[in-house]
This record gives structure tokens, sequence and C-alpha cells, in this order.
């Protein structure tokens, strides 16, 4: 029967959490030696698949976020789905250590993004060479402004990464979990220049800062 996967915990470290999941199914906990598996099964993995894909991620991303409440978590992509309980049980096996090893690095710490964007338009009779030089410049100024503030936030960030898809520069804090609140009143007291708009949220599980399953 296919499975889908969510995360992997230390073993017993969310012992207490039963969420509901992707297309109301429920998620069982799978206990193997040394890690957790949380995931959902189903005669046809059709209902995952051939549902809304925004509403099947948020779903998804919301049993992330309940089983994160309570303990550190690999994070799986939405969808990973195992054909066969023997699969699962075997790709847990040859990755268990793995798993460990980055539960205990990151047993602690969160994930904070900051989302950087402009107001880069084209208005009426614009050329197409005056737009892109106006989003060249504002994706320039993004990363200006993502540079003040990993200066800025320093005290509490462990690591920094960032991206830019599109005209969003996507910035990403790795910081201790009980600094959360000293990273958002520090984040909120950053004037953000003319131009941009900077919006911060969190906290998340670290999925920027492993490789994911």
């Amino acid at each position: 029967m296919p499975i889908l996967v969510y995360c992997v915990t230390k073993a017993g470290a969310a012992a207490d959490v039963s969420p509901i999941g992707v297309a109301d199914l429920p998620v069982f906990r799978w206990a193997f030696s040394q890690v957790d598996l949380f995931a959902s099964r189903a005669p046809d993995p059709a209902v995952w698949l051939k549902r809304e894909l925004r509403t099947s991620a948020l779903e998804f991303h919301r049993v992330l976020r309940q089983i994160f409440e309570a303990s550190a978590i690999v994070p799986f992509r939405y969808p990973t789905i195992f054909e066969t309980g023997e699969q699962l049980e075997e790709h847990i096996q040859q990755r268990s250590g793995e798993y460990v090893t980055l539960l205990d690095r990151f047993a602690d710490t969160v994930q904070m993004e900051i989302r950087i964007s402009g107001a880069a338009s084209s208005p009426r009779g614009q050329s197409g060479k005056d737009y892109l030089k106006v989003r060249q410049q504002s994706i320039q100024a993004g990363e200006r402004f993502a540079s003040q503030l990993k200066e800025d936030l320093s005290s509490v960030l462990q690591e920094w990464r960032q991206r830019t898809a599109r005209n969003e520069l996507r910035a990403f804090a790795l910081i201790p979990r009980n600094k959360t609140e000293q990273f958002e009143k520090a984040a909120g007291a950053i004037v953000v220049p003319q131009g941009l708009h900077a919006r911060v949220s969190g906290p998340w599980p670290v999925s920027e800062f492993i490789e994911q399953p």
C-alpha cells in the first residue's frame, strides 16, 4: 500500500502527536530503533497526487509544523511516496544513522525566513529594456538589504542562506529555538529601504540547512 512520508524524529520524541494529514488521512508514527517516522497510507497515491497542489502542500506543512512544535524533525519533500512498507523500511535502515546525526545537530535550532521583494512594475509606455533595468535595480537593492540584515542580526545567527527566485529574495536564518522572539524583535526594528517590502515568518523546521530525503 502506498505511503506518504512527512518526517522523522528521534525515537519517542513526539510520541503524543497524532495529526490529520493530507486528504484528511490520519498520520501514524512508525517506530524504528533510533528514529520515528510519521506517514500516511492510502490504497491509491492518486488520493494525494490528484488534489490541488497548493491545498495539499499547505496540509502537508501543517503536519510538519505540528510535529516540529514537539520535536526537531528531518522533513521530507512533498510528495515523497514509497510504494510499499518494505521499501520504506529499507530506506530508514540505510539512512537512520544520518538522520540521527542531523537531529542531534539541529535539536535546538529553528529556521526563520525573510522574503524581500521590490515594486518593479511595467507602467504603460515603459519599454521592455527599461523594465528589465528597474527590475535588476530592485534585485540589487534586495541583495544589499539582505546583507544588512545578516550583519544586523548576527548576534542571534548560527547560519544564513539566501536565494533569489523571480522578483523575490528569500533569506533563511538558522537560530537557537529559544531566541525566536529576540530575532523577531531585532528584525522588526530594522528599517526597510524605500521601494522594498520585507516579511518575516517562522519558526520553521530547518529544511534549507539540510539535504532533505
